[in-house]
């Protein structure tokens, strides 16, 4: 029994066949017409993958033109996919019925799966006294000698070349090697030109799905949230086992999982994992494919162009959902000018004719002061609805998500409700965006101590509320028009209201307004949440 280790570059990988040395040694080793014909299948073989563009008759022709050139029975190629699965199997020297007796084809096990995963040229005198043999599947013709010969393509095995039952069932010699290994190299070219189609094919399919998925997003039609349906896109793409998607860290991340994923394989799986990369290269997630056991190797390319769709849907998504905060905004500040209309102007002018129905009243207890009365009553409960109709207004339409602007509107409303006050409620700069739960806090603090000291001391009439986002800075301004700040009396809520501040690293100040009242103006930076 001989193993052939001839042709071997150190690493694994075959050295390119010396094809005049090859004809050299087949011209010695025959009879010169033989050796003729020899060269001649050779040649006709390197022919046939420049001209044939079917992949599988071109393999096809390699298999014969291979059991010709070294007299054996039989002969077959095994071509690997990129999941490690048995793309095509092309065999030669069975009968059509003996095929069909033997059934199923083989599964890259045994002495076939030994020259993939050795990468190396196997020659047996005796293919059963090997212990990598699986031996044969009912019906299977018996074999005995054996020349196996990787296939490759670039540094990876794509597949086999092998033979078996040399002619007159004597063993496979040197130069048999010698030329099965120069029509692998030819087999490998064939697959290689095979394999660049197949993946400007693959490419194309990337990028459709990115502009697919991009359109989506953008469109509205799919939720930025929605990454079941990237991933699905993806696992579609890639023909993998199964993809996970992540977006985002911790418990707050968002995780897509599908396909099968490898749990309690028989043998682990490949994996190619490809950050999400956002804004300023910032990585915001992850996408994971998941890849059939003995797979090809990912190359470069391979993820490169993944990187392209990772990146495509990343910006896609972070474009969806600023547009959704854009809308948003856009809603915010029409409802916030609708409810600054009802306040600046109904309210105003109710206001106006109830102060002049009042002042017409005379004797309520006469029909006509009566009647008057009540009109004054029911001017102040229009106002009261409409007051609550502009609190509804100002407060954003979701709640999903924690708003300053939502908290703030619902504590001045309970404050002041019943109160008597007139009231007014301003935001400006993006609140909801830069201020979090922690500064939100403190701010709601300032706010109810502030509203809280108007209605039990000010005697005021009216009070009003900003809440600013200024540069890097959160200003929030209470203002009242009623007595003004006493010269003695406790201070400890407006000495409160100080120490927070100057924990945060910001001012505070309370002072005279004009032309009568107070004014509490609290500034801390918005960063020191």
């Amino acid at each position: 029994m001989t193993e052939g280790t001839n042709d071997q570059e150190p690493g694994g990988g075959a050295a390119e066949p010396d094809l005049r040395a090859l004809v050299a040694r087949i011209l010695d080793h025959t009879d010169d017409e033989t050796g003729r014909d020899r060269i001649t299948l050779l040649l006709e073989a390197a022919q046939t993958v420049t001209q044939e563009l079917d992949l599988t008759q071109a393999l096809q022709r390699i298999v014969e033109v291979a059991r010709a050139l070294v007299g054996a029975d039989y002969g077959a190629l095994g071509v690997i996919a990129p999941d490690g699965r048995l793309e095509r199997f092309l065999h030669s020297g069975l009968t059509a019925e003996q095929a069909a007796r033997i059934g199923d084809l083989p599964t890259g096990r045994g002495i076939l799966g030994a020259v993939i995963t050795e990468a190396r040229t196997i020659r047996l005198d005796r293919l059963d006294a090997d212990p990598r043999s699986a031996g044969f599947p009912p019906h299977h013709p018996p074999m005995g000698s054996f020349l196996g010969v990787p296939i490759r393509v670039g540094g990876a095995v794509f597949g086999n070349l092998y033979l078996t039952e040399g002619e007159g069932g004597a063993p496979f010699d040197d130069v048999d090697e010698a030329i099965i290994t120069t029509l692998a190299a030819t087999a490998a070219t064939a697959i290689a030109n095979s394999r660049l189609y197949e993946r400007s094919q693959a490419e194309s399919r990337w990028l459709e799905a990115s502009e697919r998925v991009t359109h989506r997003l953008l469109s509205g039609r799919m939720a930025p949230d929605d990454i079941a349906e990237i991933a699905e896109t993806a696992l579609a793409v890639s023909e993998s086992l199964g993809v996970v998607l992540r977006l985002g860290s911790g418990t707050d991340a968002l995780v897509a999982r599908v396909g099968e994923l490898g749990d309690g394989a028989d043998s682990a799986p490949s994996r190619l994992t490809v950050p999400l990369l956002g804004a300023e290269d910032r990585e915001v997630g992850s996408i994971e494919i998941v890849r059939r056991p003995g797979g090809h190797s990912v190359e470069p390319v391979d993820r490169e162009t993944v990187e392209r769709f990772a990146r495509s849907v990343v910006i896609a998504r972070e474009l969806a959902l600023a547009r959704l905060d854009e809308q948003r905004l856009a809603l915010a500040d029409e409802r916030e000018r609708i409810a600054r209309d009802l306040h600046d102007h109904v309210i105003q002018s109710l206001f106006a004719i109830g102060l002049t129905l009042q002042s017409a009243v005379g004797d309520p207890s006469t029909p006509t002061g009566a009647k008057l009365a009540a009109q004054v009553d029911a001017i102040d409960a229009t106002i009261r609805q409409i007051r609550q109709a502009i609190y509804r207004l100002s407060t954003p339409p979701s709640a999903d998500a924690y708003s300053l602007r939502a908290r703030i509107n619902t504590l001045v409303r309970q404050t002041l409700e019943g109160e008597g006050l007139d009231s007014r409620l301003e935001f400006s700069g993006p609140v909801d965006t830069l201020v979090d739960t922690s500064l939100g806090d403190e701010v709601a603090a300032v706010v109810r101590e502030a509203l809280s000291n108007a209605v039990r001391h000010a005697q005021a009439r009216a009070v009003a509320v900003s809440v600013a986002v200024r540069g890097a800075q959160v200003v929030i301004s209470i203002t009242d028009d009623g007595l003004g700040m006493p010269s003695g009396g406790r201070r400890s809520g407006l000495e409160n209201l100080r120490a927070r501040a100057v924990e945060l690293g910001g001012t505070f100040a309370v002072g005279p307004a004009s032309p009568r009242g107070t004014q509490v103006r609290w500034v801390v930076p918005w960063k020191a949440s």
